[in-house]
């Protein structure tokens, strides 16, 4: 669950302003006709909900900023990568509950600009969270511009609803903590559903085509923690409640699914998040963390979780086309992906000719068409010169010598995105 507590955000941040920027993956080489083609062609994801959505880990590199968060919802991006051109715009806020959340898509139904003082109270957090929390809301009209083309909402929200409940029963010696749940869990679970209720339909009057799947909450305690065992049944209690509340949600034309994150978190919590790794304790969970829960949403959206195929000690990252990785090796010159000639041209389906005169390859896909000479500092598209950075090449492979050609280049120049993924080192190329 995502409690973030007062003392433990005040300690925890360093680079949380710039979560929700927009993320466009268009080249931006093509022209505006292109560029509209190619939108059509994209599957948008739109990420909502609190911290964990934001990807949020209180580790150093994150407070001092010399690391970008890599969460459940990047993943989900690259599993989308995986299997089309795909875009994501995360929207997510530091400390936001689910009536906040409502109060932000309402902001978005009316296309009106909010402030952090529309959303909830956020007085007892960090003033940077504040910041972060109406730097969002001022986005409401582009939000809802996201929304209404999606065609999927990723979202976790409810951890900050269940935050007091949780430390209250925490905070008490074990006879009173285990009346307080169960004499409060009834109550605080029957008010979130209700809230949940009124922002779900909410989201889908704005996102009417897109698959919405919201993640169930997992168990930030311990399996030695005394209240573990009677925490866990409220956790699957509130598990089992989501699933009636999709199937009603479903009955009313809302395609919701949930994904049941807290089954993956149940006995390994001390390796997937951070409880009692800080003063108090933080509930943020670990990449292990944030790796299970977007294997989860994977397998809820797409029934799979796909990875790059091990690489050799002498490849400096994968290259993925249309869902396939092309059989010869990427090769890196001056920060530039090649890759040989003809491998590209059969992963893009592209006609290939080639004119050993000039040393010249001729690249054609549909109308449009890419040529580029070994040795050149340009390349032609679509009979419009580009510079070049890093020429075409030959290089010895064995007893054949092959021609290598900038891969992005090429792709880009036959209309197809192009999207580097850092933590995963994998270029991802579709058409």
């Amino acid at each position: 669950m995502d409690l973030t507590m007062k003392n433990i955000v005040r300690k925890s941040f360093g680079m949380m302003l710039a979560l929700a920027v927009v993320l466009s993956s268009t080249p931006p080489s093509l022209s505006a006709a292109d560029a509209s083609s190619a939108s059509d062609r994209l599957y948008r994801i739109v990420a909502l909900g609190d911290s964990v959505s934001a990807g949020f880990e209180p580790t150093k590199e994150i407070m001092d900023g010399t690391a970008s968060p890599y969460g459940y919802v990047d993943r989900v991006y690259e599993q989308s990568l995986f299997r089309q051109r795909s875009e994501l715009a995360n929207y997510a806020i530091m400390g936001l509950t689910v009536p906040g959340l409502t109060n932000l898509l309402q902001g978005a139904a009316d296309r009106k600009p909010l402030s952090v003082a529309d959303l909830q109270d956020f007085s007892s957090y960090d003033p940077r969270v504040a910041l972060q929390a109406d730097g969002i809301a001022k986005k409401t009209p582009g939000l809802a511009d996201d929304l209404a083309k999606a065609d999927l909402v990723v979202l976790t929200i409810g951890g900050n609803d269940f935050g007091p409940f949780i430390k209250t029963a925490v905070s008490q010696p074990t006879a009173s903590a285990r009346k307080i749940i169960q004499d409060s869990f009834d109550k605080t679970m029957k008010d979130y559903t209700e809230d949940l209720d009124k922002m779900m339909t909410r989201l889908h009057e704005l996102a009417p085509g897109a698959q919405i799947v919201l993640a169930d909450q997992y168990l930030p305690l311990f399996k030695s923690h005394e209240l573990y065992e009677d925490l866990q049944k409220a956790v699957k209690q509130l598990a089992d409640a989501l699933d009636k509340f999709a199937e009603q949600a479903n009955g009313k034309g809302i395609p919701l699914k949930i994904a049941h994150v807290s089954e993956k978190f149940a006995g390994k919590e001390s390796s997937y998040t951070y409880f009692n790794a800080f003063d108090g304790f933080d509930t943020h969970p670990k990449q292990d963390g944030y790796e299970a829960m977007a294997q989860v949403f994977a397998e809820v959206i797409w029934q799979k979780y796909l990875k790059p195929a091990p690489r050799a000690a002498d490849v400096p990252l994968s290259v993925v086309i249309n869902g396939k990785e092309p059989p010869s090796k990427p090769v890196i010159v001056d920060n530039t992906t090649f890759l040989a000639l003809r491998d590209v041209a059969d992963a893009v389906g592209a006609d290939l000719k080639w004119n050993q005169k000039t040393k010249t390859a001729i690249f054609k896909k549909n109308d449009r068409e890419v040529v580029i000479t070994i040795g050149a500092k340009s390349v032609i598209v679509n009979g419009k010169t580009q510079p070049l950075n890093t020429p075409a090449y030959f290089q010895q492979v064995g007893q054949i010598q092959k021609t290598y050609v900038p891969l992005a280049v090429i792709s880009e120049g036959l209309d197809y995105q192009v999207v580097f993924r850092k933590k995963l080192l994998t270029v991802f190329i579709n058409s």
